[in-house]
């Protein structure tokens, strides 16, 4: 269908129905708000008696009203509504041989052409729901809606190629005080695209347009503008002739907004001038005026005005004060370019310091630290009677936190209560990293009653060795709060620069999990394994990986030589998610690697662990040359302190390691023997 919008057919009688419903709440004093009580009142009994024309033309009332209250976003959905009526009544525009947003018949170029169609692409759809309905006026204010948001986004030319198209609609239906509107809107976009000569003809022409129609609202607003193009071309006198018409008609339309505005921009051209007592009268009524009708945002306008004016006339501290009372509104009103005008302008007019430091008359120095003259030293190259200056120094003194290795870098260990996820944590913390520790434990609630600890005890160990940490209550079984962790680091840190996944599920009791013959072990040992010690820890690094990406992106996955071999004590569960989640991390290494993420999979070795304690005493076991718990967070440190560039052979070549490969001393002296599990950790060579 080509829709036209010059004749109307069927539809016509619900237009002029809706017309007389406008035309009946123009007489009252309320004006739109009129307007939409009297459309509301029609449409419910429209809707009562079931007439879908009526209702029709109650919503056409409706979008006509919205419009006038400068709600448009009501104003369209009135109209998708309207919309669905008329095609139930088979109503609508009648055919023409040109569609609207076609190729105007003048000739122009094709770049002009392209750029026609690129700009009216972002309004076409709004532009024919309001011309299929019959209402010029919402064409307009969808088209200067979006050139607003152009002009706004410092793009003049799309705004003022949309605001052509919006003078032709105001044309094709003949509307004088729609195409006054329009080109006040082209006046204002050729103000904000610093062309006054341009803005001055654009504002003359909406004056005149206006007056023909007798919209004394709209000429007072184009003569305003008129104002401000002549007072950006430093045109004094015409500026004080624009505005004092621009008051007039403001004050004959009883429109208190638009003269206090006025007198604000009156206020300027007056200082332009050179009468600046002239000019703080005029801005403090200015604001006077706001003050009444409750605009903070334009009463700091005014008194910014006045102050300009009292700064120019030498009265710096008058200026002040007003300057900072506006700055006290524009925050009060959460305005941040008044607030930054405002404290601009408070910094200019505030006494600034001399630049040297003077004496007192008693000779003493003003703040009691003196320092010899540049010249000579008195004493040594020069008399000791010599004039000392006083002086101001400043020395920047570090706490040891800065010049730890990782001194800065956000770390997240999973699994932190107790055993080899606390010592990672615990060495982490020495390095100067801020480590987030995660468990499901907290105080009087441990998961383990038998070895206790909870992520709360583990953060509180950090200050002692110089850290910071923060414990966060985490079940990684439960997706959603997995998703939680990630968003509290992207809120808190925007990065993340190590994530060490060490989280593992032991099914319970302990007695079961490590000695119930194979044919006897349940199928829950796998899935609780997998569910919290392996399938979680790679949706948890792709959770983190936008931060990993912004951070410095290590990866380090805590996994088991039990992967390759059967050791005795555990079950073939153990062995099954351990060689899953070691192959799962290669993947991910492989993938990631390219993006500056380095994935690692490490092995301890036996680790002298809360666990393994608690077993050798009833078993009566002597532990000898095992793993301290922090013995791999050294590791880890060492990996994390690395450049990017070994990270990426590492998440290459050598994607599995383990602990000793890495750091050979343990924090009593003891030296590990490495090299015992590297059958598998080559990985691919390239």
């Amino acid at each position: 269908m080509v829709l036209t919008g010059k004749e109307w057919g069927s539809a016509q009688d619900v237009l002029d129905q809706a017309a007389a419903i406008v035309a009946q709440a123009g007489k009252a004093e309320a004006g739109s708000k009129e307007l939409l009580l009297l459309a509301k009142d029609e449409l419910a009994k429209a809707r009562s008696s079931g007439n879908r024309q009526a209702e029709a033309v109650a919503q056409v009332a409706t979008v006509e009203g919205h419009l006038a209250a400068g709600e448009y976003d009501e104003a369209e959905k009135a109209a998708a509504k309207a919309l669905l009526i008329f095609k139930e009544l088979g109503l609508g525009a009648c055919r023409e041989s040109i569609a609207y947003g076609a190729a105007p018949a003048a000739p122009v170029s094709a770049a002009v052409a392209e750029q026609r169609e690129a700009a009216l692409r972002l309004v076409r759809g709004k532009l024919l729901l309001f011309r299929e309905i019959g209402v010029p006026k919402g064409e307009v204010a969808a088209l200067l809606k979006v050139a607003d948001e152009q002009l706004n986004t410092g793009k003049p030319e799309p705004a003022l190629l949309l605001a052509k198209e919006a003078q032709k609609v105001a044309q094709r239906v003949n509307n004088k005080d729609l195409e006054a509107s329009v080109m006040k809107f082209v006046a204002e976009a050729f103000l904000k695209a610093a062309l006054p000569a341009e803005a001055e003809k654009a504002a003359a022409k909406a004056s005149a347009l206006a007056k023909g129609a007798g919209n004394v609202g709209v000429q007072a607003a184009a003569s305003l503008r008129l104002a401000e193009a002549h007072l950006a071309s430093k045109a004094g006198a015409p500026a004080l002739k624009a505005i004092s018409e621009a008051i007039t008609l403001f004050q004959s339309a009883g429109d208190k907004q638009g003269e206090a505005s006025a007198q604000t921009t009156k206020a300027l051209a007056q200082i332009a001038q050179g009468k600046f007592q002239e000019a703080v009268s005029t801005a403090n009524q200015a604001a006077g005026l706001f003050k009444d009708l409750g605009n903070k945002v334009k009463e700091a306008h005014a008194l910014l005005a006045a102050a300009e004016a009292h700064e120019k006339g030498g009265d710096k501290e008058a200026g002040l004060k007003l300057a900072r009372s506006a700055l006290v509104l524009a925050r009060t009103a959460k305005d941040s370019s008044v607030e930054a005008q405002a404290r601009d302008l408070c910094g200019k007019l505030r006494q600034q310091p001399s630049e040297r430091l003077v004496e007192l008359d008693t000779g003493r120095p003003l703040i009691g630290v003196t320092k010899p003259i540049t010249s000579a030293v008195p004493g040594v190259s020069g008399p000791s009677s010599l004039k000392k200056e006083p002086f101001t120094g400043i020395q920047r003194l570090c706490g040891p936190l800065e010049n730890k290795r990782l001194s800065g870098m956000i770390a997240v260990v999973t699994g932190a209560s107790r055993g080899i996820g606390k010592g990672i944590s615990l060495s982490l913390a020495e390095a100067g990293a801020i480590v987030y520790v995660t468990g499901r434990s907290s105080p009087g609630k441990e998961t383990d009653i038998l070895l206790m600890g909870t992520v709360d005890e583990t953060a509180s160990q950090f200050n002692k060795l110089g850290g910071a940490g923060v414990a966060v209550h985490v079940d990684h079984a439960q997706d959603t709060q997995n998703a939680a962790l990630a968003k509290l680091i992207g809120d808190n840190h925007g990065r993340l620069d190590l994530c060490v996944n060490s989280a593992f599920y032991i099914p319970k009791p302990d007695m079961i999990f490590f000695s119930t013959p194979i044919w006897n072990q349940p199928m829950r040992f796998l899935n609780e394994q997998t569910t919290v010690g392996g399938f979680n820890h790679a949706a948890q690094t792709l959770m983190f990986l936008p931060y990993l990406r912004r951070g410095k992106g290590v990866v380090v996955n805590v996994s088991s030589w039990g992967s390759q071999m059967n050791i005795p004590v555990f079950p073939v569960s153990y062995y099954v998610n351990k060689a899953a989640f070691d192959r799962t991390t290669a993947a991910l290494a492989e993938r990631l690697k390219t993006y500056g993420v380095y994935c690692l999979t490490i092995w301890p070795g036996s680790v002298k662990s809360e666990r393994s304690i608690m077993g050798a005493k009833r078993t009566a076991a002597r532990l000898i040359d095992l793993e301290t718990t922090r013995f791999t967070g050294q590791a880890i440190v060492e990996l994390t302190a690395m450049r990017p560039e070994a990270l990426r052979v590492y998440a290459t070549k050598h994607r599995t390691i383990a602990s000793a490969d890495i750091c050979g001393w343990e924090t009593d002296g003891y030296f590990h023997q490495g090299d015992l599990h590297t059958f598998s950790t080559g990985g691919r060579i390239r």
